[in-house]
């Protein structure tokens, strides 16, 4: 019998999660012919799931968390840094199938923000998720992480002059400062230290889910400014 890990689940299209997972998990992981397993944890993953991933030929990246203080500094459950080079192995397709171990089950949080879902939704999803692990303070950091404090992939909304060729209606943002995200283990970065080095997101590289969702949220975003400039002119219609 196949046995999932802890927590298992679908995040999107070749994206799944759990909290841990132990070798009784290993013939199910299997079957998800996995290319990548993101670790989120202050302990690194046991020599047993290293083992498994050498023989399946498995990349592990693994985000080693400090212990966690409250501070004014501190209070962050994950650091910046971890959020911000987590981004880049989910949204670039070239490490997909990917497993996300987080022991905290925040980072989906983080992650649906950027999805840009309600903040009511993505609570119900911790909850879920969590299960009895759910704590206020986890809760407290997914509403309150700043998604502006990361470098992610900007797109625009093409018009019909430029839509041909491109069918999903959307191009990277050319007036933003660049997103940056993981290139790879073979490029290291110019420190030395052993860390996927750090190349500019690509079209092309990410993920479906991610272009859909953008392309709707800034439909959604045009369809309302319009809404108000045309409220805003029978307004001043009215006052004449």
């Amino acid at each position: 019998m196949l046995a999932p890990p802890e927590l298992f689940g679908i995040v999107e299209e070749n994206i799944y999660r759990c909290t841990e997972i132990d070798p009784l998990n290993f013939p199910f992981l299997q079957t998800l012919s996995l290319n990548t397993i993101l670790s989120i944890s202050r302990e690194e993953p046991s020599p047993a799931v290293g083992l498994f991933a050498r023989e399946n030929n498995i990349k592990i990246a693994h985000m080693q968390l400090p212990p966690w203080k409250i501070s004014d500094e501190e209070w962050k459950l994950l650091p910046d840094a971890v959020v911000q080079t987590s981004l880049s192995y989910v949204l670039n397709t070239k490490y997909y199938p990917l497993l996300i171990i987080d022991l905290s089950c925040t980072f989906i949080g983080v992650l649906r923000k950027l999805q840009h879902w309600n903040l009511s939704s993505i609570i119900n999803e911790y909850r879920e998720m969590s299960f009895d692990r759910s704590q206020y303070l986890y809760e407290l950091y997914i509403e309150l992480v700043d998604l502006s404090k990361f470098s992610i992939p900007r797109l625009r909304l093409l018009d019909s002059n430029e839509n041909e060729g491109k069918p999903n209606g959307v191009v990277m943002r050319s007036d933003v400062p660049c997103a940056r995200g993981a290139i790879g283990e073979d490029e290291q970065d110019d420190t030395g230290g052993g860390q996927p080095g750090l190349s500019q997101f690509r079209v092309e590289s990410l993920p479906e889910w991610y272009i859909e969702q953008e392309r709707m949220w800034l439909e959604d975003k045009r369809r309302y400014n319009e809404t108000k400039r045309h409220r805003r002119r029978y307004e001043n219609v009215d006052r004449m």
